[in-house]
């Protein structure tokens, strides 16, 4: 009994119910994120409560219990406080300016007995009891904070973040979560949506019910998963957040489900595996993943076995997503597939006059009858020109006959993607009747490649219309294998989905285009090298002065890895670079850990200072500075990156600049309005690092232990106690992370 009785009592406490826990400010009940938005190497854990841009709010316990353990750090939950309740949670209170009194007191007495900002004290239960409503800090803005804030979470005894918005407060929300887009992704090899073996986006309308919808019915065909683009909205805030629950239903048969109620920290570096990683590395926007690839571990947040990749049998399916937020509030998504067989058309022109032109569609691979065409027009340089109207369309037996305008061909190609009696997209065809001068001799191709979770593509664009076939060519110093091209656009060709081992010790990708007795050869370099989860693999540059070396766990599938050399990169703001830039291959994977990369400088900079490997952030559009290792003796330099980045060699010579500070040189302040010390430092290269070592400070001969705020690259410390009338100094240094240094002294007086 006793066992049970205890049993019951932790289950209870892990429920808690809403109503016993209060609001940790006296503030409106509003906040700028909430629990498990995905921040790509891991989840937030709690909910950003807003302050309304002020520091200083009074902060409160929420239940009865004690205070646990303070925390202080330059980077992170910055100042931070835990509670340990007495129903059994945990709650932390991060980015605070300062604790109760009290506290603060023993705060700064472990600064100066550690000689350091950087505390962290642990608390019996009997030192700081507090009951609910009790004062026990004030909100701020520190460590990685981009704004004042409350970051508050609700853990279970063993320190696993719970959703506070479903396990701790209940608040008023009557406003639906909003569904944007969808994207199906072909994952088995062959697979095609619409006809296409690429990934496909597509918008999502709402009826007048509230009901989002497909845009039309979405063909398919082999194994596929949806990735969906949706957020939630709540009353008095603009604010978007991540919604709670979704579910994919299939049939009327739940295929998958995903809940944000409860994710344990060892689970946050899975972050980038929930997302459909590649489409927000492409800029496309963050979509949800509704299915789970075998190689990503399970997590809590998915809540049923059933993997969510899909195979349909040939015919009509239903889907319906079903996407709630924390207070139940449902948006409904609905839409139609068509399970088909892959297709082919061919087109034939059958009458023309002055006016009209009738083609023949005649179904060839897969003989369904074509019921209806769309027809899109390209100029002969491969732009989009326009959708072309049908004039009039008849059925013939299995075949559509299309009328247009003959307008619509001068100086076009024709792209016809015809429509069979399920619905189903079928392989565009490409029809015109330019008669150019040019042949496959007179265009430039030009070779872009795609890597995929499951999967590579090459494609290829030409810069002007021919009527070609293309073929691929895989091929080392002694073999080569053949792959053919579909013509996707008029002047765009795509290979198949190739597998990683169809790349295994590639040295070449040979372009070849055909037209009747003409043909033409181009050659592409480059260095593939396979990666396979529990085995070293690295890669080289064509030049062999950069490369990129994975770990045993640097992946999470088989893969290969590349290098391209940089035509034309992001221009440095400041600095000089001094190698080629290098970007590397697969830019848009989800890496499980990281890289290690190299790259080699000559000899004539053998003697320069202060060089680093730098990556690109393209969304913050700016190099950013990796920790660098400078082998001088083989003039190469190493660096470790998360990401498959942009990285080329940058020489930093200029120190911080001290943009702002507080009290100003030469000031005479009040005694009341002297009470904190601020100073603004910026770094446009390589920054300056969240550490002790990094700053100096002193009040007269007095060393302080100032905050560091990265974000907002802010330096500061409040006083704790008032000054007295008279004159005073200060002196600060700060040194980025290339030892570039900055001092300065100023000078005030108090009355």
């Amino acid at each position: 009994m006793i066992r049970t009785f205890t049993i019951i009592l932790t289950l209870a406490s892990e429920n808690i119910l809403p109503q016993d826990v209060m609001w940790p400010t006296q503030t409106n009940k509003v906040f700028s994120s909430n629990f498990g938005e995905n921040r790509d190497d891991h989840f937030h854990m709690g909910v950003d409560i807003k302050t309304g841009g002020k520091i200083g709010l009074e902060v409160l316990a929420v239940e009865d219990g004690y205070i646990s353990r303070i925390r202080s750090n330059y980077t992170g939950y910055g100042k931070a406080l835990y509670l340990r309740t007495n129903s059994g949670h945990e709650v932390v209170y991060a980015h605070l300016e300062s604790f109760n009194p009290i506290i603060e007191k023993i705060w700064r007495l472990q600064q100066g007995k550690r000689k350091s900002y950087v505390v962290d004290t642990q608390f019996s239960p009997k030192d700081f009891q507090v009951k609910k409503g009790d004062l026990i800090g004030f909100s701020g803005n520190t460590g990685n904070s981009f704004a004042p804030h409350i970051h508050f979470e609700y853990r279970t005894s063993k320190s696993v973040p719970l959703n506070p918005l479903t396990r701790a407060f209940e608040l008023e929300d009557n406003t639906k979560p909003i569904a944007k887009e969808i994207a199906v992704i072909p994952i088995s090899p062959g697979a095609l949506i619409n006809a296409s073996p690429l990934t496909q986006i597509f918008p999502l309308f709402r009826d007048k019910k509230g009901v989002y919808h497909f845009a039309d019915t979405l063909s398919v065909f082999g194994e596929f998963g949806f990735a969906i683009k949706a957020v939630d909205k709540r009353e008095g805030a603009n604010n978007i957040y991540q919604f709670n629950r979704i579910e994919l239903i299939v049939d009327n048969q739940k295929e998958f489900e995903l809940e944000y109620t409860k994710i344990p920290f060892r689970q946050g570096k899975f972050a980038k595996t929930i997302i459909q990683y590649d489409l927000k590395k492409q800029n496309l926007g963050e979509f949800q993943k509704l299915y789970k690839l075998p190689e990503h571990k399970k997590t809590s947040i998915h809540t049923i076995n059933s993997t969510g990749i899909l195979g349909l049998s040939p015919g009509y399916h239903s889907v319906e997503i079903n996407i709630y937020d924390a207070q139940n509030n449902k948006t409904v998504v609905k839409g139609i597939l068509a399970g088909t067989f892959p297709m082919t058309l061919e087109a034939k022109e059958i009458y023309r006059d002055r006016k009209v032109v009738t083609l023949a569609l005649i179904p060839r691979r897969g003989g369904l009858p074509i019921k209806n065409a769309i027809v899109y027009s390209f100029t002969p340089y491969g732009f989009a020109d326009q959708k072309v109207e049908l004039i009039n369309t008849e059925r013939v037996k299995k075949d559509l006959h299309i009328t247009l305008a003959t307008s619509s061909l001068e100086k076009r190609v024709l792209q016809i993607i015809g429509i069979n009696q399920l619905g189903g997209m079928v392989n565009p065809y490409h029809w015109t009747d330019i008669s150019s001068e040019l042949s496959v001799v007179d265009v430039r191709p030009d070779l872009k490649i795609s890597n995929t979770e499951r999967g590579m593509f090459f494609q290829v664009s030409l810069d002007n219309y021919v009527p070609a076939i293309a073929q691929l060519r895989l091929a080392n110093d002694n073999t080569f294998r053949a792959f053919k091209l579909e013509q996707i656009q008029p002047n765009v060709y795509l290979s198949e989905k190739l597998s990683h081992h169809n790349i295994d010790r590639i040295k070449y990708v040979d372009v070849e285009l055909s037209h009747k007795d003409l043909s033409r050869q181009t050659r592409f370099h480059y260095s593939f090298t396979p990666v396979v989860p529990g085995n070293e693999s690295i890669a080289f540059s064509n030049d062999r002065n950069c490369s990129v070396k994975s770990s045993p766990g640097s992946f999470y599938q088989n893969s290969v890895m590349w290098i391209d050399e940089v035509e034309v990169s992001a221009p440095i703001k400041k600095g000089f670079r001094l190698s080629p830039v290098y970007q590397l291959q697969p830019f848009d994977l989800a890496l499980r850990g990281e890289v290690q990369v190299g790259i080699r400088y000559d000899k004539g900079l053998s003697e320069h200072k202060n060089l680093g490997i730098y990556y690109y952030n393209p969304k913050k559009e700016k190099w950013n500075y990796a920790t660098t290792k400078n082998n001088r003796r083989k003039m190469i330099l190493t660096a470790s990156l998360e990401h498959m980045d942009a990285i080329t060699i940058i020489q930093d010579l200029e120190p911080p600049k001290i943009s702002k500070m507080f009290p100003g040189n030469g000031g005479r302040y009040s005694l009341k309005d002297m009470n904190k010390i601020s100073i603004t430092v910026e770094d446009h290269l390589s920054g300056i690092e969240a550490k002790e070592s990094s700053f100096s400070l002193k009040l007269n001969e007095t060393v302080l232990y100032p905050a560091f705020q990265p974000i907002q690259k802010k330096v500061s410390y409040n006083l704790d106690k008032q000054l007295n009338r008279g004159s005073y100094s200060i002196s600060f240094k700060v040194k980025d992370r290339m030892e570039n240094e900055t001092s300065k002294i100023i000078y005030f007086s108090v009355f």
